[in-house]
């Protein structure tokens, strides 16, 4: 699974073999790190945290996933690819849990960029959740 993230984060992905749910989320987490184009160290072990959590996956696959999509920050992404697989497929609980975990990253360094509060905001409206769940998750993730 993580080969096939870092592949798709090095243009290499198949177009007739889509993400799974799980490459989308991880690569939505990254989008929150990258979003304030300072990705902290503290945000990189919390990404690293959620996914090993995510995947089971080993901490060293995870951290070179995460270096991946860091060098390859100047492409442009498009939320909607990711997004739209993750909701066919987990159910708002699920989307909700997402939102959580991102707002962890973006609170991970103790300074909330505007665009990494927008970046969740788009998100979440992107998961089809309500501003309701936008805030319980912040708070969520605060505790």
């Amino acid at each position: 699974m993580l080969d096939r993230i870092l592949a798709f984060f090095e243009n290499k992905s198949e177009p007739d073999q889509p993400l799974s749910v799980d490459e989308c989320a991880a690569a939505l987490l990254i989008e929150v790190m990258l979003a304030d184009l300072d990705a902290d160290q503290r945000e990189r072990d919390c990404i690293a945290n959620i996914l090993v959590r995510r995947t089971g996956s080993p901490l060293v696959e995870v951290l070179q996933l995460i270096d991946t999509a860091y060098q390859q920050q100047q492409e442009s992404h498009d939320l909607y690819q990711f997004t739209k697989v993750i909701t066919d497929n987990w159910d708002e609980e699920q989307r909700f849990e997402l939102i959580v975990d991102m707002w962890r990253v973006a609170l991970a360094d103790g300074d909330l960029d505007k665009y990494e509060d927008h970046r969740i905001r788009r998100v979440n409206e992107l998961l089809h959740l309500y501003h309701s769940h936008f805030i319980k998750a912040k708070s969520a993730a605060q505790h």
